[in-house]
């Protein structure tokens, strides 16, 4: 389980991690969550999202929408994106009012699924995180796909390429904008 020390320098991401846990955990075909990216690395900051996946067991992603709810209780919320992955996972994602902003992605474990370091068990009630486990590097934004939600993304797309320049990854943001360009 995560603990409030462990984003202690964060504590906005701190509250929706805590929040996440708090939607999906209590429900029994929920068995595991992590923390991913940068704020699982330690290396996060102020405009880091909060990248929770939650696996899921009896195709609960496609029931997930009440823990999404609860998730979304009382929240300044600015801009939501909701969709799916290959039928056996779903997503939302979140840029709130203070603008930071998180992923809670629900993945069924027949979704054949690899994590990559870095990532921090915050529950794991059946032992699944460790045999979901790999070698590989984790994606990198260099790597992304663009323009994969259709203009219902663009916002979110359009954020992460401020939030990469607000770090001063110019190049970065550049190019996703040229790839993100072509897609027009």
């Amino acid at each position: 389980m995560a603990t409030e020390n462990d984003l202690v320098d964060l504590p906005i991401q701190q509250q929706w991690v805590n929040s996440a846990i708090q939607a999906f955990a209590p429900e029994s075909d929920v068995v595991a969550a992590v923390l991913v990216g940068s704020l699982a690395s330690g290396k996060g900051d102020r405009v880091s999202d909060a990248d929770v996946l939650v696996f899921t067991q009896h195709g609960f992603h496609r029931r997930s929408g009440p823990c999404y709810q609860r998730f979304e209780t009382d929240k300044d919320i600015f801009y939501q994106l909701a969709g799916e992955h290959q039928g056996n996972a779903c997503f939302k994602k979140y840029i709130f009012g203070d603008l930071t902003s998180a992923e809670i992605h629900c993945v069924d474990l027949t979704e054949p699924f690899e994590l990559s370091q870095p990532c921090k068990i915050l529950f794991d009630k059946t032992g699944i995180v460790l045999t979901k486990m790999s070698d590989k590097p984790a994606p990198s934004h260099e790597n992304f796909p663009v323009y994969t939600q259709g203009d219902d993304g663009l916002i979110w797309e359009l954020f992460d390429c401020i939030k990469w320049l607000s770090r001063g990854n110019t190049a970065l943001a550049k190019d996703y904008l040229k790839k993100l360009s072509e897609q027009f």
